[in-house]
């Protein structure tokens, strides 16, 4: 019941968000000239449906196999907590202590509506694109970072520094990590929960998808030059919230990052192979791909010249 009325929660604040986002970031002029046109927005959505089914595939996956990951990990996996800690010492309880108490209403908020909003966002404005390949781009991106993270998760087992001075052999001398968010609302746990275990810190995908989305947003600040500022807002205050609520450690962080850039090095090479083999199929077969299209638009719906909307 409480996992209910959170999610709708969630769900409400969103969809409020986009309300604001939507007119100011893509234009409502952009929204109606493409929804008067049915025929363009379904060969939008024929050419990311590839992309999104690959996408699905692996969150099922990891969603399915989300305990086997976390045994295998405590059997077999690598144990980091400590040689993280090695490394960057008392880094987040710093973040913790330069920050006020306050910063809970602010970072709390961030890591959880932020995170939702900034991820899913994206998969609206980029429907109304020019062109196809920044939705393609972002959801070959997700999929990599995804199918990656799994991965790690199955051989490095971290946990996150509110719980490092829990694990036995922890320095202890270590300052304490405090954990605001949990402490005033436990019930977060009931969404948290459902998605990822404790043990799943690094790399961070906190940060690497917010940072995917921000280079994706980036490259489409042309088209959409409000929505990058926001991204990048978002993304600022997702990365310092994963360490201002204990929940990460720097290095997880940098980690993420890492993840984001070559994630979205290679979306792009995966968006280039897929658009090139459609496109010669697409010419060896009399162009069969581009039917419904018009003079300038390619066959999923983009336009090879900037378009109206």
């Amino acid at each position: 019941m409480v996992f209910v009325a959170l999610a709708s929660l969630l769900l409400g604040l969103t969809l409020a968000c986009f309300v604001v986002l939507v007119p100011l970031c893509i234009g409502l002029d952009r929204v109606r000239s493409l929804l008067a046109d049915r025929g363009q927005f379904r060969r939008r959505l024929r050419a990311i449906a590839p992309y999104v089914g690959g996408l699905a595939l692996v969150l099922l996956l990891n969603k399915g196999l989300l305990v086997r990951i976390e045994a295998f990990s405590r059997r077999y996996g690598v144990t980091a907590a400590e040689w993280i800690y090695r490394i960057e010492g008392d880094f987040v309880a710093t973040v913790q202590a330069l920050l006020p108490d306050w910063g809970l209403y602010y970072f709390g908020p961030a890591y959880v509506l932020g995170y939702v909003v900034l991820l899913t966002f994206p998969f609206v404005a980029y429907l109304f694109a020019a062109s196809s390949r920044p939705l393609k781009t972002l959801v070959a991106a997700y999929t990599v970072n995804y199918a990656v993270a799994i991965v790690c998760y199955a051989t490095v087992i971290a946990y996150g520094p509110r719980n490092y001075h829990r694990i036995p052999g922890a320095d202890p001398d270590a300052a304490r990590v405090e954990e605001p968010l949990l402490d005033s609302f436990r019930e977060v746990t009931q969404l948290t929960a459902r998605v990822n275990v404790e043990t799943n810190v690094f790399p961070s995908l906190h940060a690497a998808l917010s940072v995917t989305v921000l280079l994706v947003a980036v490259s489409t600040h042309e088209e959409f030059p409000r929505w990058t500022p926001v991204a990048a807002a978002l993304t600022a205050s997702i990365l310092v919230s994963t360490m201002y609520l204990g929940t990460h450690w720097a290095t997880d962080v940098v980690a993420g990052v890492a993840l984001a850039v070559g994630s979205v090095a290679v979306a792009g090479r995966i968006v280039d192979r897929f658009d090139g083999g459609a496109s010669a199929t697409g010419a060896a077969g009399g162009g069969a791909e581009a039917v419904g299209a018009t003079d300038g638009q390619s066959a999923d719906g983009g336009s090879d010249e900037p378009s109206a909307w």
